[in-house]
């Protein structure tokens, strides 16, 4: 019996470079951080996460 493609080819896990944007960006925002998602997923979060906290900024 051959097996498909496996599920996760194609959603790679964040590299460390994400992560560690990611953790300094929910630090500063309060957001909870997860290292358990996709790396696009983490580009989304970290996108949303920059706009907040450059919003915030903006604010002062």
């Amino acid at each position: 019996m051959t097996t498909g493609p496996n599920m996760t080819e194609d959603h790679h896990m964040m590299n460390g470079e994400q992560a560690a944007i990611l953790q300094e960006l929910c630090e500063k925002t309060g957001h909870p951080f997860s290292d358990q998602m996709t790396s696009d997923r983490a580009d989304d979060m970290i996108n949303r996460l920059s706009s907040q906290l450059d919003a915030e900024s903006s604010k002062r």
